[in-house]
């Protein structure tokens, strides 16, 4: 007995939880968990192994008697705390109850939400101390990815060919999601469309990119990461996800600008170097000119001019694809009214529910801006904070119809913390969130390839998160409490004092 529970089978044990937990993060409303206090559209099927995997992590830590803790540890307990002593003060200011559900329910459910996101944070951080922490941890999310990757195209054939039945496909997304497909989007293993290009763009994305820009491949198979990254950028065409496109291409070129350049100039040297017999051995350093033979090279001109015009074809084929969706399409078409105002503009690209939840979570920010209104809480505020002209918008309507049980949320991470935990817990919390651009500074000037890579990944991620919440508002969410805690645990000054989950 005492072998079975050896700290070497033991953190065996650890190792393949952490697997199944990081190869389940696409599966985000899985529909065998109950929610947090009645029905609850966020369900990770992660939270299984993380709620076995915690338990067993702190009793390896108790046993070695070494309790690692992020650098950054701070600010978090600091907003922590806000957030408590707010909640603890809303209690004491309850309202009525809205639709049955009172504050004190709802600040529960908060803290259960908030408490699950931590234990994403510390689970990844104490997973992920070295480099081979983190290759581990790589490998399982390919894996991952390479599932949703493949349902998200047998979903894309169910709904716009015949291949596949469109019933077959919804009997096998129903026995682990609670929503169907969607007519014209696929969703992957997530809840919806843009939870899908959440995660491709928060999670997946950055390590591909990364590892594509700097040429660090985590297998023998160099064409991996390319391979993984074009197409999860077809399935992320497939989404639909306007915010998902946008937040992609902002955080890639931000990528470029700062860490692109010699990727670039290897990538112009070897297209032209054929054309003018310049060497393929190396790309030139800057400011260094190269001994050209001048002897052009026909099959290699031949080879370069056809891989142009498949990008163009690529990108004028994803141009029209998108186009050919009115939800795309509506970003820029023109409007008969040629004096529309931004609001009016933002109603007509259906995203008007979002700006009247983010302006009447301000305005309750506004009704208590030190305290907050309690972690959780806000929802029984906002139906008086919503503006005029969000009325006849259908989805508002039929929250504020009699005949709703709704309670609704702000879908702005930032706002909602502004709004419960007021402007000490929202600067606590954004403080804790700032301090990971100083790890990734850390990493970037340690003269290192490997935290290079991780810090070029954890840029894009970092953007990807930031823009993100502008979009959505839940602490359940794993992806924003994984890349946390892999940054802390990456972080260079620790490798250096402590080992690695698998030494």
């Amino acid at each position: 007995m005492s072998g079975l529970l050896s700290t070497h089978n033991l953190k065996r044990l650890a190792a393949v939880l952490w697997a199944v937990l990081v190869v389940g993060l696409p599966i985000t409303s899985f529909r065998y968990i109950p929610g947090p206090l009645g029905l609850a559209q966020i369900k990770p099927f992660s939270m299984l192994p993380l709620a076995a995997l915690l338990p067993l992590l702190l009793w390896l830590h108790w046993r070695e008697k070494r309790l690692p803790l992020p650098v950054n540890l701070r600010p978090l307990l600091a907003f922590v705390f806000f957030a408590a002593l707010g909640s603890a003060i809303a209690v004491l200011y309850a309202p009525e109850p809205l639709r049955g559900v009172d504050v004190e329910g709802r600040i529960l459910r908060g803290w259960i939400s908030l408490s699950m996101g931590l234990g994403f944070f510390i689970a990844a951080f104490w997973m992920n101390r070295t480099r081979q922490d983190l290759h581990f941890t790589l490998r399982w999310l390919y894996v991952g990815l390479v599932i949703t990757i493949v349902w998200s195209f047998v979903q894309a054939l169910a709904i716009h060919t015949e291949l596949v039945t469109t019933a077959w496909a919804n009997s096998v997304q129903m026995a682990f999601s609670e929503h169907p497909l969607f007519p014209k989007r696929v969703n992957g293993l997530a809840y919806e469309p843009s939870w899908l290009a959440d995660q491709l763009v928060g999670l997946y994305m950055p390590w591909l990119f990364a590892a594509v820009l700097l040429r660090n491949s985590l297998t023998r198979w160099r064409w991996l990461e390319p391979l993984l990254l074009l197409l999860s950028l077809v399935v992320l065409l497939l989404t639909y996800s306007r915010g998902g496109l946008l937040i992609a291409i902002v955080c890639a070129g931000v990528v470029l600008l700062l860490a692109g350049r010699s990727a670039v100039q290897r990538a112009w040297h070897w297209y032209r170097a054929p054309f003018d017999g310049t060497p393929l051995r190396r790309a030139p350093l800057p400011g260094k000119r190269v001994k050209r033979s001048g002897k052009p090279q026909p099959a290699a001109i031949a080879l370069r001019l056809s891989l142009a015009l498949v990008l163009i074809f690529a990108f004028v084929a994803a141009g029209s694809f998108l186009a050919s969706n009115d939800y795309i399409s509506s970003l820029w078409e023109p409007s008969e009214d040629e004096e529309r105002n931004l609001v009016e503009y933002v109603v007509d690209i259906s995203a008007g529910p979002r700006l009247a939840y983010t302006i009447a979570g301000y305005h309750v920010f506004e009704t208590a801006p030190l305290t907050g209104v309690g972690l959780g809480a806000s929802g029984l505020y906002l139906f008086p904070e919503f503006p005029d002209w969000s009325y006849t918008i259908p989805e508002i309507a039929r929250q504020l119809s009699p005949d709703s049980d709704i309670v609704p949320n702000i879908k702005n991470l930032h706002v909602r913390l502004l709004a419960e935990t007021g402007l000490p817990g929202f600067w606590f919390f954004t403080i804790f969130f700032i301090s990971f651009l100083a790890l990734l500074r850390q990493m970037w000037v340690a003269n290192d390839g490997f935290y290079r890579f991780v810090a070029v990944a954890g840029v894009f991620a970092w953007g990807a998160t930031l823009l993100r919440n502008f979009t959505q508002d839940s602490f359940t969410f794993p992806l924003m409490w994984i890349l946390f805690g892999l940054l802390a645990g990456l972080y260079p000054q620790q490798e250096k004092t402590l080992k690695g989950f698998y030494e």
